[in-house]
């Protein structure tokens, strides 16, 4: 047999073939007159057992291995791959979970699944999707930024922004920002950042109330990455007018405690 009647018969490729050619899996033929390996019945034998070793799950290097072993492996074999395997299926249960809820919540895919229900709840309360796909692009960079530590802060903060009452003013100031030029106005500029301020407030409130720690600052390194072309200017200018309004509104007075 040639090359290719081997791997026709085996149910592999000829690329297959000369891989296992040369990480010393299949030894080398003879060759014929005219050049061409001529293949006898223990070769295919052989690409055979590989196949059948590879589908249970055996790696190359294990494989080399068993063909050149007469006894069976031992038991640690067979517990090492099944380990691997119900590891495998865990995670891809767990993605399964995930993409279930995510369809329930007719999230995007990339969507961190923490906040689905509450993007979904947004969304329904009046966030036009183009709108919704800047936040999740904000979002899934934040989450990667300030990493698992400040992830249940950031979900706790859209399960409070999501809820009914709040949703449809949160939904229009999100709107507001994610079309917010950079030739926007200074008045439209402080009054967004006043709308937000007033939004947020109240959420501060409640995750100091719960006794969440403070929301983990992003590495400065990846604060500049975040920003640089990235956000508007005038999106940059009311996060600073927010950020620095929060501050002054949640940092005690000194001068007040000595009264």
């Amino acid at each position: 047999m040639r090359s290719s009647d081997l791997a026709r018969t085996a149910g592999v490729t000829v690329r297959a073939l000369r891989h296992y050619h040369q990480i010393g899996l299949l030894e080398e033929p003879a060759r014929s007159s005219n050049g061409y390996r001529v293949y006898d019945t223990h070769a295919l034998v052989k690409v055979l057992r590989i196949r059948r070793l590879i589908d249970l799950g055996f790696s190359l290097p294990q494989i080399s291995t068993m063909l050149d072993d007469d006894e069976p492996p031992p038991a640690t074999v067979f517990d090492t791959l099944d380990a691997e395997f119900a590891a495998q299926i865990e995670r891809l249960t767990r993605q399964r979970e995930l993409l279930s809820h995510l369809k329930r919540y007719e999230a995007f895919p990339d969507l961190p699944p923490e906040i689905a229900s509450s993007h979904n709840l947004l969304r329904r309360s009046g966030l036009p999707e183009s709108a919704a796909a800047m936040d999740r692009d904000h979002t899934l960079l934040l989450m990667h930024l300030i990493g698992n530590a400040g992830q249940d802060h950031l979900t706790t903060i859209y399960e409070l922004l999501s809820q009914p009452a709040r949703a449809p003013v949160v939904a229009a100031a999100m709107t507001a920002w994610s079309t917010l030029e950079g030739e926007a106005t200074s008045q439209e500029i402080t009054d967004l950042a006043d709308q937000l301020t007033e939004l947020f407030l109240p959420v501060v409130a409640e995750l100091t109330s719960r006794g969440l720690p403070d929301l983990p600052h992003p590495p400065e390194a990846w604060t500049g990455l975040h920003l640089d072309g990235y956000l508007t200017t005038a999106q940059q200018r009311v996060l600073d007018k927010v950020r620095a309004d929060l501050e002054s509104a949640t940092t005690p007075d000194p001068e007040a405690d000595l009264s």
